[in-house]
């Protein structure tokens, strides 16, 4: 049986519209093209992102030049975790813009002091870390124990959580990067999908045709997946439910002031 996928809300959901509204002077929103790199292993991160509509790949590279794909992040997530232990702290993971969209981004300095001043935030980024901790072990399992249908099904899936459609670009090298394997490799998977029925690359489209025969094609991982992040999605939920709450609330008295007057 697997989990019913829908899409995450965003991390900055959970913090307090107060928090959120003090942190809000320092985000800027900007676009990021595919292919844009945002972090690299080795180098402290100097900027933080917010994903919105962007997808981000974090992987590792090896002295060979091979790589292997450690993670996805959407909206539930950010990037530069690593700036919150502090200015020389390196980010351990290269991170690409995947699916290119928007992102609220701050500088890693005032991100550090803003988790200083809110507890809410330190609070929601520190739940997100455990989550991600979780998330990259069972990547180092699944990529151990699996095969690779069943680890590129997840990977597809993966993304596709994070989109709002059923189409996303993705080349048959990157996707390679992302498995590490090679590029002959992701075509017998690819033409295997086909045939399935399940998703189909075209042009450097991946087009996902049945979701739940892909979800089927996908090892147990994507499961875990999805479960990890659920604690994070509902903690945002809720405090986006009490966050409307209190505006509604505001909005009462608002009304009833002005008929007072």
């Amino acid at each position: 049986m697997y989990a019913v996928a829908s899409a995450p809300p965003r991390l900055l959901d959970a913090i307090p519209p107060e928090d959120l509204e003090r942190l809000s002077r320092d985000l800027d929103q900007l676009h990021l093209p595919a292919g844009r790199l945002l972090t690299t292993a080795h180098d402290a991160p100097r900027r933080v992102f917010f994903p919105d509509t962007a997808v981000i790949a974090q992987s590792l590279a090896m002295h060979d030049g091979r790589t292997a794909g450690v993670g996805i992040t959407g909206v539930e997530g950010m990037i530069g975790l690593a700036a919150i232990s502090g200015p020389t702290t390196p980010a351990g993971t290269e991170a690409t813009v995947q699916i290119a969209g928007s992102a609220w981004t701050m500088t890693a300095e005032r991100l550090r002091a803003a988790v200083r001043s809110s507890d809410a935030l330190r609070l929601s980024i520190e739940r997100y870390a455990t989550v991600l901790l979780g998330h990259r072990a069972q990547t180092v399992a699944c990529n151990r124990l699996h095969g690779l249908d069943g680890r590129a099904a997840r990977w597809l899936l993966l993304i596709h959580d994070r989109i709002d459609g059923s189409s996303f670009p993705l080349t048959q090298e990157a996707f390679a990067d992302l498995l590490g394997v090679s590029r002959p490799a992701v075509s017998t998977v690819g033409a295997a999908f086909a045939r399935a029925g399940a998703a189909e690359f075209r042009r450097g489209i991946v087009h996902v045709l049945d979701a739940a025969a892909l979800e089927g094609a996908s090892c147990e991982c994507i499961v875990a997946d999805r479960e990890a992040f659920r604690p994070v999605s509902h903690h945002v939920a809720a405090a986006a439910d009490e966050r409307a709450a209190r505006e509604r609330g505001m909005g009462a008295i608002r009304t009833q002031i002005r008929r007072a007057r």
